[in-house]
């Protein structure tokens, strides 16, 4: 470690460039170190977010118009554009942190799902075996950071959310009907290649399917089966517009098991068969 003017510490950067910025979480800066005496932090800001777990001593924290000591296994975070103040608050123990800067699209998202708020920015005994596991790996990061050691640390960084987001906790309120509709038409859009059924939906969203397929009627319109059915001619009209795969090929592709239900589904939806069709869309072109 290296000695600062209020800490010993190992640090590491990363100017993300622009693929890293594509993703949803990208790293920015790591490290850990060990308090002295005169160790503070703020008043300030940064435009990132930030992880700190604190695995020994204790610190104080404010932010806001709030106040905590935190200890051994907790931590808190820092939000874009908040001003913050972190110390050394008096232990036995001295003051050891490790701590992860990040951004990314998903970040605001996947903090609210792990619980950390405006109003609450820390959480209390989240250093179990399988964080610290997370945590030695993090810090064992080589200072020269190939693009295969930054995915490694975004990896991580998906791995420490998935141990603070609760176990029950999806993102929303799973019983409520606007949820679950557009859970089931995500789900029919991501999967209407494979071999799914009302059943499969119904299952996936968590809904009887007696009281999935009423509701879906009457909030889409349509009953699921003829909404996942005019998916998939959708996208089989596009293929044979837009390519050069045969009819059986477009048939397999959008979740039919062989051609002749997937011709006759085809002619039932648009008058014609899917052969004709292609005929007719390439002498518009």
């Amino acid at each position: 470690m290296q000695e600062f003017h209020h800490e010993y510490a190992e640090r590491w950067v990363h100017a993300p460039d622009a693929f890293d910025q594509k993703g949803g979480l990208f790293v920015i800066h790591l490290g850990h170190n060990i308090a002295k005496s005169n160790y503070c932090s703020g008043p300030r800001q940064t435009g990132h977010y930030t992880f700190h777990f604190v695995r020994e001593g204790q610190v104080e924290f404010f932010y806001g118009e709030h106040r905590v000591v935190l200890s051994k296994g907790d931590m808190f975070c820092k939000f874009p554009h908040v001003s913050y103040t972190y110390k050394l608050y008096p232990s036995a123990d001295p003051l050891k942190m490790v701590w992860l800067a990040f951004n990314g699209s998903q970040a605001a998202e996947l903090m609210a799902m792990a619980g950390f708020s405006h109003d609450r920015m820390y959480r209390n005994h989240v250093l179990d075996q399988d964080m610290e596991l997370l945590l030695r790996q993090i810090v064992q990061t080589p200072k020269q950071m190939s693009k295969k050691h930054l995915a490694h640390l975004n990896g991580l960084l998906y791995r420490i959310y998935g141990l603070l987001i609760p176990e029950n906790h999806d993102g929303t309120n799973a019983q409520a009907k606007d949820y679950w509709v557009q859970k089931s038409l995500d789900f029919i859009h991501s999967f209407y290649a494979e071999k799914i059924n009302v059943n499969d939906i119904a299952t996936y969203v968590g809904i009887h399917r007696t009281h999935f397929s009423k509701t879906f009627t009457e909030e889409v319109g349509l009953p699921p089966a003829a909404y996942l059915q005019n998916v998939r001619m959708e996208k089989a009209g596009r293929l044979l517009r837009q390519t050069k795969l045969s009819v059986t090929e477009i048939a397999l592709s959008v979740g039919f098991m062989d051609l002749y239900p997937f011709t006759r589904a085809f002619t039932r939806q648009f008058g014609c068969s899917p052969s004709r069709f292609r005929q007719a869309a390439a002498a518009q072109q």
